[in-house]
């Protein structure tokens, strides 16, 4: 009986050991991805503009990130897209999310600043796209 218990415990200790550890790949987390990261970009060109001709634009694409944030939460051993997704969003962070907050506060950005910052929230974007497109399930790997 014993050793029945420590192969049933041992077999399931190895299956435990093949379950993948990061959540498998979604399309729809990497297309989500992707179309977020091509808006944003195409927005942050528009920042030496007056935020105000811009706020129902900033606005949508603030809640469809906000939408693949809680996506990314949603799923099941997640933790590091989900992570990622926080940075992007944060209002008071140095990714999108603090990109549009500082512009909406300061209604128009400078060339420099907006150059500095597209760098980094693309390469941003394009972990949070990396990231999904190297999990298992993926054709991208």
């Amino acid at each position: 009986m014993v050793g029945m218990g420590l192969a049933a415990l041992t077999l399931w200790l190895v299956a435990l050991g093949c379950t993948p550890s990061i959540a498998p790949f979604s399309a729809r987390a990497y297309e989500q991805a992707v179309d977020i990261k091509v808006d944003m970009m195409r927005t942050i060109e528009r920042a030496e503009e007056p935020f105000g001709n811009h706020r129902t634009r900033v606005e949508a694409l603030k809640l469809r990130m906000q939408k693949a944030s809680e996506f990314a939460k949603g799923r099941p051993r997640n933790e590091i897209s989900a992570r990622q997704w926080e940075i992007m969003v944060d209002p008071e962070g140095f990714m999108a999310g603090g990109f549009l907050a500082r512009w909406e506060l300061e209604d128009s950005l400078s060339w420099g600043f907006i150059r500095e910052a597209s760098i980094q929230i693309e390469a941003g974007f394009d972990a949070i796209i990396g990231l999904e497109s190297g999990k298992v399930g993926s054709d991208r790997r």
